[in-house]
């Protein structure tokens, strides 16, 4: 499951691969102009955990990006 897998991350990693998906890392500013964009949360999912912020996009539960927003 991804949220298992995202918590498994590190608070302070600045890489990971989560099912074959590297994480990139982006500002606060990106992060809120990606989940503005997506008004219906269809395509941009956000978790926000004990180690940190985290976009990701799937498709039909596949996941296709993942990112991790900087302080």
């Amino acid at each position: 499951m991804i949220l298992d897998e995202l918590l498994a991350i590190p608070a302070d990693a600045t890489t990971a691969t989560i099912q074959g998906v590297e994480m990139q890392i982006i500002s606060a500013e990106q992060a809120d102009q990606m989940l503005k964009t997506d008004t219906n949360d269809e395509k941009t999912h956000e978790c926000i955990l004990k180690n940190g912020r985290f976009l990701f996009e799937s498709d039909n539960g596949e996941l296709k990006s993942l990112y991790k927003v900087q302080d």
